[in-house]
């Protein structure tokens, strides 16, 4: 397990960096991931993040860039620590992530080195992201129902 946090950012990312003070760390996609992503938008939703992590000390001979990628979800997936008193169990902050993400690339900038991913998680809503997850889509039955489905 690798100790790291996701970056904060505006609504609109870079594009308008200083519009409005609310800052979350990460987006809902919204692209369509049926293909790669079973369940996608019934129980599962895409979200784009930004992982602040120095991964270059931890990327070495044993372990690979997917691993550290992998380790770093799973410290996301771990929920808060238990309250004095407190009875419900607590749930991970960014529900829970998939272990493997469907895409990732390792970045620097002025505030340092980040891993940018895109992380299936199974929560629709969260306060915690951008937007809300899109609604799925079924295949619809075409044509006059037969009279033995009736």
């Amino acid at each position: 397990m690798i100790e790291c946090s996701l970056r904060e950012f505006g609504e609109f990312g870079s594009a308008l960096p200083n519009y409005g003070k609310r800052k979350r760390q990460g987006k809902y996609h919204g692209s369509d991931f049926y293909a790669v992503v079973s369940g996608y938008g019934i129980k599962k939703w895409v979200v784009g993040v930004y992982i602040d992590v120095d991964y270059k000390q931890y990327v070495d001979e044993s372990t690979t860039e997917e691993e550290v990628v992998q380790r770093c979800i799973e410290f996301l997936n771990q929920p808060p620590p238990r309250k004095k008193y407190q009875k419900k169990k607590s749930q991970p902050l960014f529900g829970n992530i998939e272990k493997v993400p469907l895409r990732f690339n390792f970045k620097e900038d002025g505030d340092g080195t980040f891993i940018e991913a895109l992380l299936v998680t199974d929560q629709k809503k969260n306060k915690k992201f951008w937007g809300a997850g899109g609604i799925g889509t079924t295949k619809r039955k075409r044509g006059r129902p037969r009279k033995d489905e009736q």
